[in-house]
C-alpha cells in the first residue's frame, strides 16, 4: 500500500511539472537583468456561410419569406411601364452574404414555369428585374434550371456583401386578370 501511494505521489508531482509553461532565470551582480518566457495562443474559428434575403435577424435562422407585390395600374396594364415592387417590410429587399471560406457562389432560381395562376398564361422571371443599392449584386433569376452561379469574391479569405434590392415587373405584355405568383431560391455557396 505504501508503494502504492508513493507512486500516485510521483505520478501528480511528474505531471505537475510536465504541465507548466516555459519559464527562464538569470542570476547576476549586473543590473539589467531580464527574463522571458512565451505562451502560444491559438484561435480555431469554424468555416460558415450565412444568407440573408429579407427581413429577419443577421445570423439567425428563421423561416419567414417576405413578399414583393406588383400591383399593375388600370391604365398600365401591357404598356411596357415599369412597374414597381412594394415589398413587406417596407424598404426594399434586404440582402446579405457572409461566408469565411474564400470566394462564394451566388444564385437564383424562379420557380419553374414562372409566376403562374390558375388558368393563367406565366409570367417569365425575366420580366422581373431587380436593382441594387450596395455591395451585393442581385444574380439573374434562372427560369428553371441551376442558374448562372455569380462569383462573390473574397478579400482575406472573407465575404460580406450587404446590399438592398428594390424590382420592378417590366409590364410589356397584356396578361390575363389574376394573381400570379412564384419563389426565387436564392443559394449561396462555400466551394
Amino acid at each position: 500500500m505504501k508503494f502504492a501511494k508513493q507512486l500516485l505521489a510521483l505520478a501528480v508531482v511528474g505531471a505537475a511539472f510536465s504541465a507548466q509553461a516555459e519559464s527562464n532565470i538569470n542570476s547576476g551582480a549586473a543590473a539589467g537583468l531580464t527574463a522571458t518566457a512565451r505562451l502560444n495562443f491559438s484561435i480555431i474559428v469554424p468555416r460558415i456561410i450565412f444568407l440573408r434575403v429579407g427581413s429577419g435577424t443577421n445570423f439567425a435562422n428563421l423561416g419567414t419569406i417576405d413578399t414583393v407585390t406588383f400591383t399593375v395600374p388600370d391604365a398600365d396594364v401591357g404598356t411596357g411601364n415599369n412597374v414597381a415592387g412594394v415589398t413587406v417590410p417596407a424598404g426594399g429587399v434586404v440582402a446579405r452574404v457572409l461566408g469565411n471560406g474564400g470566394n462564394v457562389s451566388f444564385r437564383a432560381v424562379g420557380t419553374a414555369g414562372g409566376l403562374t395562376g390558375a388558368g393563367l398564361t406565366p409570367i417569365p422571371w425575366t420580366q422581373i428585374t431587380a436593382t441594387s443599392v450596395g455591395a451585393l449584386p442581385h444574380p439573374a433569376i434562372a427560369d428553371p434550371g441551376p442558374g448562372v452561379a455569380s462569383t462573390l469574391t473574397a478579400v482575406l479569405g472573407v465575404v460580406d456583401q450587404t446590399a438592398t434590392w428594390n424590382f420592378n415587373y417590366l409590364n410589356d405584355a397584356v396578361k390575363g386578370a389574376g394573381t400570379y405568383n412564384g419563389t426565387v431560391t436564392y443559394t449561396a455557396a462555400l466551394p
